[in-house]
């Protein structure tokens, strides 16, 4: 017995989907009535089929049916000459493909595969085209060879993965920000669009560009390269919403989502190689939570990049005390599956403006409203190492609450970022092994009311396990306590694993930052917040000025923690140490202002829909 490898749903540009076992789809690609007033046939049956090179024949059939007397048949093809292979089809559909020996096929790697194709029509001409992917020999397992000997039942076949592609990510070494097409152009209506996709028209390379409005939900999809759909020109199409599953080399670029009632303006889930490219995600006046991408179960390799979240503007209370929650972003754990996204790229967005929730009667403003600009997982997520990379984004007024970003996975870089005026922290929540590196955190203007733009704005707040602080610049924070430039915090547990409390921060490195005038301070190794010191921790070259707060506090004061190199430089009511624990050689206190080189942070010019990507 051999293995067969059959996928009955129509696919276009597939390559290697994975999955065995077989349905059947409706194939009929009639066309309008011929003119002499005869009614088109229609064609059912096997259309898209996979199979191994050097693995057998492939035989299967399609159906007709035609109320027009003699005209309920096919017609005959026989010893066809295909690109690969070779094709016969008798009158009652009864088709076989074979292929014979060929030098590209049998060039191809394990996770490469070719693809062929062959148009058959009925009497009345009314035609449908059959898709074969054939992988490559190296892709059969030993335990699908086609030993004589095997005679277990096919059915076994069908226990498959979910996820409806293969592992064959488009490497064309292109921008991910600035798909490349090197195929064809292809116009479609956003009603049609999914029609064309499985057409077997659109190829991995091409460009789809649509018009009209309404709802983009793609299922099933898979390319071997990028298929960009676009609007004609950025911002020029409002959809309703979007949704990718289980797809894969898709790019959406140009469109705005929203404002509408929706709960999420974008979703993908178990997809590969999706890119998210220049929309603009609006919720200006929305009363109902909302969150503008979620992204779920084993999705990888995904790009957001050049969008812009806005205008998380308002907070509404119900006589529940729910409030209209949401982030912008939310990288979600299943818990059904145990999996989530793994290695996305978020770069070159803007987030704009989400105000504080403020109960009614009070002047400070919650710290917990589910109101981040992005969320990382959940507690059961802590140990799974997602490494994300996000970098150059800028985030201006999310003040949603104590956390912009809440990081409650591992393994992942924010790089280059720039914070504006934005209340609370970059939090490593739950986790370990998370980077910091490059940022910039700015406030600017009053800070005294919860209604002024620099009101409590903050750094970076860490617990648990292996993280990395460094060279990030802070000037001119409001923040305390919680939102302190800097807060390698104390914790409530020692290890927090599936739980969400709050562990003690272990072997954090926190060097060559450089922090500037902040009013709540700068470095604080430990605080009264839990009764957990952080241990282990290395603090070296840090450069910290101001006139308010404790430059360098040592809370913790614990032997295994390791200052070297630190310097301050204390004006006005400013302490350089504020416990007097730190010796010489590990903190410098300067007698005169030191020269400070700033990098200049990110502006609107160089993130969002219509950045020049060029100079990025």
């Amino acid at each position: 017995m051999y293995k067969k490898l059959l996928l009955l749903s129509a696919m276009a540009g597939l390559t290697a989907c994975g999955g065995s076992g077989s349905s059947s789809s409706d194939a009929s690609n009639a066309n309008d009535d011929q003119a002499t007033g005869s009614t088109a046939a229609i064609i059912n049956g096997t259309t898209a089929v996979e199979l191994y090179y050097k693995n057998g024949d492939v035989n299967n059939s399609l159906t007709i049916v035609d109320p027009d007397d003699g005209e309920e048949a096919f017609i005959v093809q026989t010893d066809i000459a295909t690109t690969y292979g070779i094709f016969s089809l008798n009158a009652d559909g009864e088709w076989t493909y074979e292929v014979p020996e060929n030098e590209t096929l049998g060039d191809l790697n394990e996770d490469e595969s070719a693809s062929d194709s062959v148009t058959v029509a009925s009497i009345d001409g009314t035609e449908a085209t059959i898709r074969f992917t054939i992988l490559s020999a190296d892709a059969l397992s030993d335990d699908d060879s086609g030993s004589d000997d095997d005679d277990e039942d096919d059915s076994d076949d069908e226990d498959v993965d979910t996820y409806a592609c293969s592992d064959a990510f488009d490497d064309d070494g292109s921008d991910d920000a600035n798909p490349v097409v090197t195929g064809a152009t292809h116009h479609s209506t956003i009603d049609d669009l999914n029609e064309l996709l499985n057409s077997g028209d659109v190829q991995g390379g091409d460009e789809i560009i649509v018009s009209g409005d309404g709802e983009i939900s793609i299922k099933d999809t898979c390319f071997d390269a990028q298929v960009l759909i676009r609007a004609e020109s950025v911002g020029s199409i409002t959809l309703e919403t979007a949704a990718i599953s289980n797809s894969q080399n898709i790019t959406l670029q140009g469109f705005v989502l929203g404002p509408n009632d929706a709960s999420t303006l974008f979703k993908i889930v178990n997809s590969k190689n999706i890119k998210v490219l220049r929309n603009t995600f609006d919720h200006k006046d929305i009363t109902d939570g909302q969150t503008s991408v979620v992204l779920t179960e084993s999705s990888e390799e995904i790009s957001i990049a050049y969008n812009e979240f806005l205008d998380k503007n308002i907070v509404v209370e119900d006589e529940d005390g729910q409030i209209n929650s949401g982030s912008y972003i939310k990288f979600q754990y299943d818990d059904d599956t145990e999996t989530m996204t793994t290695n996305a790229h978020i770069h070159h967005n803007y987030f704009k403006n989400i105000v504080p929730y403020v109960k009614e009667g009070n002047t400070t403003p919650e710290g917990d409203s589910d109101r981040e600009a992005i969320v990382f997982g959940d507690s059961g997520s802590q140990d799974v190492e997602t490494n994300h990379l996000i970098e150059y984004n800028l985030f201006e007024d999310t003040d949603g609450e104590n956390e912009i970003m809440t990081v409650k996975t591992s393994n992942n870089t924010f790089s280059n970022n720039t914070f504006l005026n934005s209340m609370g922290s970059l939090s490593f929540r739950l986790g370990h092994d998370n980077k910091a590196e490059n940022n910039y955190f700015y406030g600017t203007g009053n800070s005294t009311l919860v209604t002024d733009a620099n009101y409590e704005t903050g750094g970076i707040r860490v617990y648990g396990a292996n993280h990395t602080v460094s060279n990030n610049y802070m000037e001119n924070l409001s923040g305390t306590s919680w939102r302190s430039p800097i807060l390698i915090d104390s914790g409530d547990v020692s290890d927090s694993s599936n739980g969400n409390s709050h562990e003690a921060p272990t072997n954090v490195t926190v060097t060559d930052n450089t922090l500037v005038n902040n009013l709540g301070g700068g470095i604080f190794i430990g605080r009264d917040n839990y009764t957990i010191v952080p241990k282990d921790i290395t603090i070296s070259d840090n450069l910290v000025t101001g006139s308010e707060g404790s430059l360098f506090n040592n809370y913790a004061n614990d032997d295994s923690n390791t200052w070297s190199g630190n310097q301050s430089y204390a004006t006005g009511s400013a302490v350089d140490n504020e416990d007097g624990t730190l010796g010489a050689g590990e903190l410098e206190v300067l007698s005169s202002e030191p020269t400070i080189i700033v990098s200049t942070p990110l502006s609107t010019d160089d993130v969002g829909p219509t950045a020049d990507i060029t100079t990025n």
